[in-house]
């Protein structure tokens, strides 16, 4: 069992540009659109997928084989696309996020890439991940009056969860 938690500070809520930073302002994941080559001088450079690409350097080590960074590709006027973990094939958006019949609390179930199911529930100015016991595993919460736009807490039950659900073993890099 893992007996730590850390938090992430999302410095600007944009899903296309956009840091997450530790509590000592170290930079552990990157969004950004991956350019696409220009097709000439005439053309502009086209948008194309969004990256979230984790910082090597950052202090909780992953192992070397585990994919860095995924993908976001979304089709046409912003509707789910396919998402991409490293160099693994695309899968739907839709296959990894659900939403249940019978929910009535807006709760959008994913599946991870080690086929556990875990889900986000909305709560008051936050959203909270569980695991399929009900166990809070994360906390994103939007901050008032704060030079972040919000924070993510992944508890300590939830760490291991965290990086099973991008298929990393944590170590502590000293």
């Amino acid at each position: 069992m893992t007996t730590f938690s850390f938090t992430l500070y999302d410095l600007s809520g944009n899903l296309t540009d956009n840091e997450f930073r530790d509590a000592g302002n170290q930079c552990a994941y990157l969004i950004r659109p991956r350019p696409m080559p220009k097709l000439s001088f005439n053309f502009p450079l086209l948008t194309g997928p969004i990256e979230i690409i984790r910082q090597l350097d950052w202090g909780i080590a992953a192992l070397e084989h585990e994919p860095w960074n995924v993908s976001l590709k979304f089709g046409s006027d912003n509707t789910l696309g396919t998402v991409q973990f490293g160099e693994r094939a695309p899968i739907p958006m839709m296959d990894m996020l659900k939403r249940k019949a019978e929910d009535e609390n807006n709760e959008r179930y994913f599946t991870s890439l080690d086929g556990q199911e875990y889900y986000w529930k909305p709560a008051s100015r936050r959203l909270e991940c569980f695991d399929r016991h009900a166990g809070l595993l994360a906390v994103y919460e939007y901050l008032m009056e704060d030079i972040s736009y919000a924070k993510l807490d992944v508890k300590p039950l939830g760490v291991s969860t965290f990086h099973r659900l991008h298929r990393r073993p944590i170590r502590l890099a000293y």
